[in-house]
């Protein structure tokens, strides 16, 4: 009994042993699109006013299709709660991901800084959303494994 005691003891110990080596060898990384980078690099808060503005000025004929309104109502969404846009549809995100597409084209034609800076911004931001989605999807995929 004595015996199985110690031996019962000893293989717990190299488990744990293993274990705390294997974590300290493990690092986790933040590999999110806004791991590095300020909120001032997404449209987040008064840019996304400013941002609508530019576009509404510069970008007239296509701040008037439904494409800019699909993107914009997503980036309200995210900016009112994030979390909100986890329930959206396949197909809402779909659009998202195609106006978004749009938008990088329409804002890289345009050769000036601001244009530039608005792209930056407005791909940081599709990218930070889908990044909330695959995360998500992630999550529940593991989930029904288990």
């Amino acid at each position: 009994m004595k015996s199985r005691v110690i031996f019962a003891s000893l293989i717990l110990g190299l488990g744990l042993a293993t274990s705390q080596a294997d974590a300290a060898t493990t690092t986790n990384t933040d590999d999110s699109p806004a791991a590095n980078k300020p909120a001032s690099t997404m449209l987040v808060n008064g840019s996304q006013k400013n941002f609508a503005s530019y576009v509404e000025q510069n970008i007239a004929k296509y701040s008037n299709t439904t494409t800019w309104q699909n993107f914009m109502s997503v980036v309200s969404l995210y900016n009112q709660n994030p979390a909100a846009v986890l329930n959206l549809s396949s197909d809402d995100r779909a659009k998202f991901n195609e106006a978004a597409a749009q938008l990088k084209n329409k804002l890289a034609k345009r050769n000036d800084a601001v244009a530039s800076h608005w792209m930056n911004q407005a791909g940081y931001t599709a990218r930070m959303i889908n990044f909330l989605w695959d995360a998500n999807q992630s999550l529940s995929q593991a989930a029904d494994i288990q």
